[in-house]
Order: C-alpha cells, then sequence, then structure tokens
C-alpha cells in the first residue's frame, strides 16, 4: 500500500512540470499582434512602392510602348503574395535609383519594364 502511494506520488511530481509547461504559451497574443500589424504595415508599404513605381510617368510610358495593360498590372500586383510582392519592390526600388542615377537609357527602362509587367501577370496566371 505505501509503495503504491509513493509510486503514485512519484507519477503526479514528474507529471506537474509537463502540465504547467504545457499550458505556457510560446507568443504572446501581444507579440502575435504586433507580428501581424509589422506584416501588414511591411506588405501595404511594398504594395504602395510597386504601385509608385508603375504609376510613375516613364513607367507608364514604356508599358504602353509594350502594350500592356496598366491596370491589369495594377490588380496583379494587389494579389501577389508577401514575399513576391517584397521582391518586386526590392527590385522596383533598384530601378528606380538606377533609372534616377542615370544608369539606365529610356530604351532600358522600357525592355525592363515590359519584363517586370509580363512576369506579374505570369505569376497571377499560374496561380488561378
Amino acid at each position: 500500500m505505501r509503495v503504491r502511494f509513493l509510486s503514485l506520488t512519484l507519477v503526479f511530481l514528474l507529471l506537474i512540470p509537463q502540465v504547467v509547461a504545457a499550458q505556457s504559451q510560446a507568443v504572446s497574443p501581444s507579440e502575435l499582434q504586433k507580428a501581424m500589424s509589422e506584416a501588414a504595415r511591411n506588405r501595404q508599404k511594398n504594395r504602395d512602392d510597386v504601385q509608385a513605381f508603375f504609376s510613375s510617368e516613364p513607367v507608364r510610358h514604356a508599358l504602353k510602348t509594350g502594350k500592356v495593360d496598366y491596370q491589369r498590372v495594377q490588380k496583379a500586383v494587389a494579389t501577389l503574395s508577401p514575399d513576391e510582392l517584397a521582391r518586386l519592390a526590392s527590385r522596383t526600388n533598384q530601378l528606380q535609383r538606377d533609372f534616377a542615377a542615370g544608369a539606365l537609357t529610356n530604351q532600358e527602362l522600357t525592355y525592363i519594364v515590359i519584363a517586370l509587367a509580363a512576369a506579374v501577370i505570369v505569376l497571377i496566371a499560374v496561380k488561378a
């Protein structure tokens, strides 16, 4: 009888820390909320950067030259995943810096913009 009591006591003592540890949260709700709002801000910033790029006059002219519909590109940008959008924002920001610095000619910019717009449309077509 005494052995059973000691055995049960030992089992309970060993299980209590595991039960308590299982009840604690790995991420607090406030940390989760903060991470979600940061991700939303990053996505919105990337989306704004990409849309500003495609809205600029040289880029719209390049799209027109390549017979690519500006509205279609803008709608496609809105449906990109956060990772795809971040990569595209990085590329468009680099292109804007290169063009502003004179590292790209209008013709080079036109070819690059058409390629980017086509890539965005293809990404969306593949998802559908």
